[in-house]
């Protein structure tokens, strides 16, 4: 809807739209944040042509409406509870009526519901991306068993993950219940890169701007009292990582326990890595196999995903 199409609401009826739970008018400018973009271009006063001045102005609003509702989605999505209009006002610092606008907006595509207590919870379409996000993310049955083969093989859990832009995906994990997975690890993981063996495999890919970013805005926070803190250090082990293409953690990430991870590398870009968890003294005694093994299966799950 454009600004050309809607007018403005008086102060009372927004208030008693806002009151039945409705999405509440806005004024002019408004509407055209939300519209930018979607619609027609906001008419120039004579010319029957969108200024420059409105189509930096629109463009600059459709960007702020964008980010108040991916706000919205991690506010709501944050508390089982769910959220008020009011609470949105309050946490993305804007009116009431601007509030409901963009949570009527989520709410008409399906990503929100409202409860009768006229609070807002996640709807059915943020789970329809959920699904998405997974049927990206899980592997071929034809990586499933290399990874299974890797898991009997070494007598050890096998990971595959997956390296989005700047994230980690836990994208599948063998496991028995004699050697299970390290509990904290669930497919989807995606933190603490520089405390784990293929987060290293992930931050050695970087340039040095985007490693300086990344550190910038994630930090190096110990998980244990051998983590790898210091930018400097960290530096100097992804060295290591690029000249010997595998990465090794020993109670990094967890307190006697060892991890090794090797790159799965496709059409000669790294975009994921393959890996085992083992305790730490029996990495101390078998590392080197361990190592050809996880090697082996990365490149193995490497040639299976520049088949599909």
């Amino acid at each position: 809807m454009t600004a050309t199409s809607r007018r403005a609401a008086s102060p009372s009826r927004a208030g008693a739209r806002a009151r039945r739970g409705g999405p509440a008018p806005v004024d002019e400018a408004d509407v055209r944040l939300m519209g930018a973009g979607a619609g027609p271009a906001v008419q120039g006063r004579g010319t029957g042509h969108g200024t420059a001045p409105d189509a930096a102005r629109d463009g600059a609003g459709g960007l702020r409406s964008a980010d108040r509702v991916l706000q919205i989605l991690a506010l709501v999505g944050a508390a089982p509870q769910g959220v008020t209009a009011r609470d949105v006002g309050a946490a993305l610092e804007v009116s009431s009526a601007t509030a409901y606008r963009l949570l009527g907006t989520l709410r008409s595509h399906g990503y929100l519901v409202r409860r009768p207590d006229a609070t807002y919870a996640l709807g059915r379409s943020v789970e329809v991306l959920g699904s998405a996000l997974r049927r990206q993310i899980l592997p071929t049955p034809q990586v499933v068993e290399v990874l299974d083969a890797l898991h009997t093989g070494t007598d050890a859990p096998a990971y595959l993950t997956l390296f989005r832009d700047e994230q980690i995906v836990v994208a599948h994990i063998s496991e028995s219940a004699r050697r299970p997975r390290i509990r904290e690890l669930h497919v989807g993981f995606a933190e603490a890169a520089h405390t784990t063996a293929f987060g290293k495999l992930l931050l050695a890919g970087m340039s040095t701007a985007e490693l300086d970013a990344y550190v910038a805005g994630h930090g190096l926070d110990a998980v244990t009292r051998r983590s790898v803190t210091g930018s400097r250090r960290l530096r100097e082990e992804l060295d290591e990582v690029r000249a010997q293409q595998l990465a090794v953690e020993v109670e990094e990430y967890m307190p006697r326990l060892a991890c090794v991870a090797a790159p799965v590398q496709v059409g000669g870009a790294t975009v994921g890595a393959v890996s085992v968890s083992v305790s730490a003294t029996d990495f101390a005694v078998r590392g080197g196999a361990l190592e050809r093994a996880v090697r082996r299966g990365a490149w193995h799950v490497g040639r299976r995903l520049t088949a599909v």
